[in-house]
């Protein structure tokens, strides 16, 4: 099973309901609010941010097939 580790927190991946993501293209900045189970949202600061969507797309491009 798959782990975001971020902060003092850890969540299976297994865990995340939905992510929203907020980026701005001007001060190069993208944030992610993801849901998990339970109903709780957590707002990742930015660094966190970046490494759930690296993992996320990394995810994407294993789950369909896609080459870099």
């Amino acid at each position: 099973m798959t782990i975001l580790h971020f902060g003092e927190h850890s969540v299976p991946y297994a865990d995340i309901l939905n992510a929203r993501v907020n980026c701005s293209f001007n001060t190069a900045e993208i944030y992610v609010d993801i849901e998990v189970q339970g109903g709780g949202v957590m707002s990742l600061n930015l660094p966190d941010s970046l490494s759930f969507m690296d993992a996320f797309i990394n995810h994407i491009r294993s789950e369909k097939n896609i080459t870099k």
